[in-house]
Formats: structure tokens, sequence, C-alpha cells
């Protein structure tokens, strides 16, 4: 073979690999969106309603919690070499309580079913 037609076989070749790398790219994508579909398929369904109401619940418990409760957060102070004091890490401690507020209301919205031990799915399936 003379160098023109190995340069020629060499672009046939690219060619060749980019079209296949988008196909396995297509394929990659086919088949994260078919395991999405099987972790989603036994989840709960719920209405567009159903969720703007939990969306609005979990706005309104941010927005009502006190984040300005100095009990929830733990300062930590370094000194700098010219003697400043300075705040150099803070801990917010109070995510349990958010967390407890939060699933509060959450659990006032919807009504909780006790399931049987043995049956996985949801009653209104």
């Amino acid at each position: 073979m003379t160098k023109e037609e190995l340069n020629i076989e060499i672009e046939k070749l690219k060619v060749s690999l980019e079209a296949h790398e988008e196909q396995v790219k297509d394929l990659s994508h086919d088949l994260n969106t078919a395991k999405q579909r099987l972790e989603d398929v036994n989840k709960p369904k719920l209405t567009n309603k159903q969720f703007s109401k939990l969306h609005e619940v979990i706005e309104n418990t941010l927005e009502n919690f006190d984040f300005s409760n100095c009990n929830s957060y733990e300062p930590e102070f370094e000194m700098d070499y010219d003697g400043k004091v300075g705040l150099a890490h803070i801990t917010f401690d109070g995510a349990d309580d958010l967390a407890n507020e939060l699933i509060e209301n959450v659990e006032s919205l919807f009504g909780v079913t006790d399931e049987s031990d043995d049956d996985d799915e949801s009653p209104s399936e």
C-alpha cells in the first residue's frame, strides 16, 4: 500500500470509529434510562397536585425554621498571627431538628398506612 492509500484507510477508520462512538453513547444513554425506569417501577406514584403540596410543605418548613437560634451552631475560632480572633469554622448542629420538623410536616400532609412485613407492594397498587 502506498502512503496515500494508508492515509485514506486511516481516515475511513476514524470516521467509522466516530460513528461507533456515537452509537455507544446512544446505547449507554438508553441503558441508563432503562436502569432508571427499573429503579422507578416500584416507587409510589404522586400526582402533580400531591407533588406540588409536598414541595410547598418542604419549602414552608425550610422558610419557617429558626436558623437564627444560636444553639444550633458550633463555632470554632482561631487566632491570627497578629492577635486577631476570627471564626475559622462553623458547624450547623440543628439538622436533626430540621429533619424532624420536615418529617412531621410531610406526615401531616399524607396518610401513612401500616403494611404487612411480607407485602412489599403499596396499598394503592
